[in-house]
């Protein structure tokens, strides 16, 4: 019969497949953030990056961050879906990513002063 829908199981593991490429990368993903967060806050913070409300902050973002990197692996599975296979299909969407969540690290620096005027600090 054609035209008939995979098994469940065998499209579960092609999706695993997927996200197991991007669980390599999602190291590289931290990292490259994690060294812009640095180079861009911390001179201009100074002692009050380390402080217990910007620390949650920045544990938010890389949550979120974490959270916006699945979206590469469900990309690319969807593009082998189409048809569209290549071995630049990976490389491209990581960049993509990074460079999309680049300016989201700068956007998360306004946060820490109001962070500290809501609970009362200087």
């Amino acid at each position: 019969m054609t035209g008939t829908a995979p098994e469940p199981r065998a499209g579960m593991e092609a999706l695993k497949s997927f996200f197991r490429g991007w669980e390599k990368l999602r190291l590289s993903y931290n990292l490259i953030l994690a060294g812009i967060l640095l180079v861009s806050h911390l001179p201009v913070m100074k002692g009050e990056f380390f402080t217990p409300m910007a620390l949650l902050i920045w544990l938010v973002g890389a949550a979120i961050a974490n959270l916006c990197f699945l979206a590469g692996p469900l990309a690319e599975a969807y593009l082998y879906w189409l048809g569209i296979r290549s071995r630049f299909v990976k490389p491209l969407l990581f960049l993509g990513g990074v460079l999309v969540s680049v300016p989201l690290v700068w956007w998360f620096m306004p946060l820490v002063p109001l962070a500290r005027w809501r609970l009362g600090g200087s």
